[in-house]
């Protein structure tokens, strides 16, 4: 992967018009909160840092201390975030001791990667530092230039099934892992609560 060519054009130009508007992130932190218990949080490939932001803002309000950290491959959307609690990382050797954080999310990240044993790696470091749960929204099943979430950047094309089943290959017998069906559709994996492996 060229961190360079996720730059300020491909943030605010050729991919995103406006990188801070193409999603609902104060919408998307609100349900994260709601949907999952944590005291520390993890977003890997977190772009400019958004998300991380939001949650962070969210959690602070409610007078709650928790650990929120952003990582992200691209230099300029590291620098674009400027704040301490997103830094510059490459998703397959993460900075972090083992069980670093409840909740580690993944949204958009993995389908970057140039190869399977790439996101075998990433998937690897990803279970490492979680604790609890691994919530993963990157499902990208349309490489076609006309689709909506078309990014000439992105070379992993599976559905949810198909990234379920990369999951599988790492996980062990007491987790559980599941596609929930409520408003989005995430593949959500507990460390250590098997409730049975598909």
């Amino acid at each position: 992967m060229n961190d360079k060519k996720f730059d300020k054009n491909y943030y605010y130009g050729e991919i995103y018009e406006d990188y801070d508007t193409f999603m609902d992130f104060e919408k998307l932190a609100r349900g994260l909160i709601r949907r999952y218990s944590f005291d520390s949080f993890l977003d890997i490939g977190c772009g400019c840092g958004n998300l991380a932001k939001e949650l962070k803002k969210q959690i602070e309000n409610s007078n709650r201390k928790c650990l929120i950290q952003g990582v992200d491959f691209s230099e300029f959307a590291v620098k674009t975030a400027n704040c301490s609690f997103v830094c510059e990382s490459d998703c397959r050797q993460l900075k972090f001791d083992d069980s670093s954080f409840d909740v580690v999310y993944i949204l958009g990240t993995f389908g970057y990667l140039p190869t399977i044993d790439d996101v075998l790696i990433a998937m690897r470091e990803a279970y490492r530092v979680c604790k609890k749960q691994i919530v993963f929204e990157d499902v990208y099943d349309n490489p076609l230039k006309t689709s909506d979430d078309y990014d000439p950047y992105r070379v992993q094309f599976l559905n949810q099934i198909e990234w379920r089943d990369l999951w599988t290959k790492i996980l062990r017998d007491d987790d559980s892992i599941k596609i929930t069906k409520d408003e989005r559709e995430e593949i959500v994996i507990t460390k250590g609560c098997n409730t049975g492996k598909p």
